[in-house]
């Protein structure tokens, strides 16, 4: 009998204990981490020897990227990329399923030009680009007042006011959301308002999320892809009207104020409801490294 109340406690959860959950993996600045494997490139080789050019990539933040690209920059006089195809990757973010996130290696050849003239050295540098969509997300719950005007004879079980956010597992967050109840032309609707910050918070560019492709090429970004974040915003189970629906970041940051248009009655208690608001970028970062090419 002993033993057997043991098993069952044991097939029981604590409820005390808090289970994991994929928000709690929403956390950090970071998304795709790029660095060079050991040695590869060297740090010096010579000329018209091959050598190997490695990356090892990490999703570090929450959310899966599809179709990412990987672009690698030389100087053509002194080297060239024995296979310099575009090299796609999809990987996974941190979840309750892989909690460290999906990783991977690619290498490509390439190989030290003869150095001409009189030089018996030379440094070239050479650099590795990402360019991949990416997305950040938050799930908060917000009061909303439906007594504007405090009428109504009933304790307010919760308080209009201002929220200031911690990252969430992305490169571009959700810093702050300030809450407002507007009156509207209908004396019996409130219209609950949100004055959203947003901020690049990694080490990297931001720009369009359809512009993964071309930010990794040769072909420049037009001003209006740069710097810009896709923003959507739902309370209730409907979309809530944002004054813009794509953002332009100046100095990294910007807001936006997204309103329920459709209202809330002021014959509803006052309550609390998630308000989920959901970012949509594309996302670069390069690394580089110097190789000392000598002559035999």
């Amino acid at each position: 009998m002993i033993t057997l109340v043991f098993f069952l406690s044991g097939c029981v959860s604590n409820p005390f204990i808090k289970p994991t959950t994929q928000d709690d993996f929403r956390t950090g600045r970071q998304g795709i981490l790029i660095e060079f494997l050991d040695n590869a490139p060297p740090s010096e080789t010579y000329e018209e020897y091959p050598f190997s050019i490695g990356l090892m990539l990490k999703n570090a933040g929450a959310y899966d990227t599809k179709g990412g690209i990987i672009s690698f920059t030389v100087e053509e006089d002194y080297i060239e990329l024995l296979n310099n195809k575009d090299i796609r990757f999809n990987l996974k973010g941190k979840s309750i399923a892989l909690p460290t996130g999906d990783q991977k290696t690619e290498v490509i050849r390439a190989k030290a030009k003869k150095i001409s003239g009189q030089s018996e050295m030379h440094t070239s540098k050479i650099l590795a680009s990402i360019c991949y969509p990416y997305q950040t997300k938050k799930n908060i719950d917000v009061c909303i007042d439906t007594d504007i005007y405090n009428i109504k004879d009933m304790k307010k079980v919760c308080n209009v006011k201002d929220i200031t956010l911690t990252t969430q597992g992305a490169p571009v967050a959700i810093t702050k959301i300030e809450s407002e109840m507007l009156s509207s032309e209908d004396e019996k609707v409130v219209k609950p308002s949100f004055k959203i910050y947003i901020k690049n918070v990694g080490d990297g560019i931001v720009f369009a999320k359809e512009k993964v492709n071309d930010a990794c090429s040769s072909a420049p970004l037009k001003y209006e892809e740069l710097n810009a974040v896709e923003i959507k915003v739902m309370m209730s189970g409907e979309e809530l009207q944002c004054r813009e629906k794509i953002l332009k970041l100046k100095e990294n940051k910007d807001n936006v104020i997204c309103t329920f248009e459709s209202g809330v009655s002021t014959e509803k208690a006052i309550y609390t409801t998630p308000l989920t608001i959901e970012l949509n970028y594309g996302y670069s970062t390069s690394i580089s490294k110097d190789i000392l090419i000598k002559k035999e």
